[in-house]
C-alpha cells in the first residue's frame, strides 16, 4: 500500500500518481507554486485517485475557481466506493468546504482529526490564524486554535510544518518565549518554510522590534 508523507495510506497503485500527489500536497502546505499542476499529473497517472481530485478541488477553491472546484470534487465523490474510512471522511470534509458549509466543515474537521490527527491537508484548513477556527467568528478563537494544536501536538512530534503553526498560535496567545523556540526549530529544519518566516516576523512585531523583523525578512526572502 502506498502512503503519503505522513504515513497515511493512499488508494492508488500508481507510484507516479502517488509522487505527484505528495508533490502537490507539499506545495499546497507551503503555498509555493505548482500545486494544481502536481494534482493534474496525479489524476492523469490514475484517474480513479479520488483523494487527488479532492485536493485539486480545494486548491482551485482557494484560487477562486468555483466552477472548476465543484467539478473536481464531484469527480472525487463519484470515486468513493471502496475507499478507506479516512479517505471517505477526507473527501466529505472537502466537499463541505467547496459547498461553502463552513460550520459543518468545522464540526467534521474535529471528528476527522480525532481519528486521523496526521491528515495534513485537513489540518491545514484550520492550522493557520485565518483558517476554519480563526475565521469562525467564535469567541476566544485564538485560544481555541492553540488548544486545538496542542491536543494534536503529540501526534506530530518534531515536524517542521506543524511546529511553525504551533509557534504562531503560541505567539498569538502571548506565550512568546515558547513561540520563539518552536519557530526557530521550524526554520532550522526548513528555512524555506513560509509559515515559520511569517511567524518569526510577526513575533518580532509583537515584541515591538520591527527592525529585527525587517532584518530577518530581508535575509529570508532571497531563499
Amino acid at each position: 500500500m502506498l502512503t503519503d508523507r505522513y504515513g497515511l495510506s493512499l488508494s492508488t497503485s500508481s507510484s507516479r500518481a502517488r509522487e505527484a500527489y505528495v508533490e502537490g500536497c507539499e506545495a499546497k502546505l507551503t503555498m509555493y507554486p505548482g500545486t494544481i499542476g502536481a494534482f493534474d499529473r496525479a489524476v492523469a497517472a490514475d484517474p480513479s485517485f479520488a483523494l487527488a481530485h479532492a485536493a485539486r478541488a480545494h486548491a482551485l477553491l482557494e484560487r477562486g475557481h468555483m466552477a472548476a472546484a465543484r467539478a473536481s470534487v464531484a469527480v472525487a465523490n463519484s470515486l468513493t466506493a471502496g475507499l478507506s474510512a479516512r479517505e471517505a471522511s477526507h473527501i466529505a470534509l472537502f466537499s463541505l468546504l467547496v459547498a461553502g458549509e463552513m460550520q459543518a466543515a468545522l464540526s467534521a474537521l474535529a471528528a476527522h482529526l480525532d481519528a486521523w490527527p496526521r491528515d495534513a491537508l485537513v489540518l491545514a484548513t484550520a492550522a493557520f490564524t485565518n483558517g476554519l477556527i480563526g475565521s469562525s467568528g467564535r469567541a476566544g478563537q485564538k485560544r481555541m486554535l492553540l488548544e486545538f494544536l496542542e491536543r494534536l501536538a503529540p501526534s506530530w512530534g518534531d515536524d517542521w510544518w506543524f511546529t511553525a503553526h504551533h509557534g504562531m498560535a503560541l505567539s498569538e496567545n502571548g506565550q512568546r518565549a515558547a513561540a520563539r523556540l518552536k519557530i526557530d526549530r521550524s526554520l532550522a529544519q526548513n528555512l524555506k518554510n513560509p509559515w515559520a518566516a511569517h511567524a518569526r516576523a510577526h513575533l518580532c512585531y509583537e515584541e515591538g522590534d520591527v527592525d529585527a523583523a525587517r532584518a530577518f525578512l530581508t535575509a529570508w526572502l532571497p531563499t
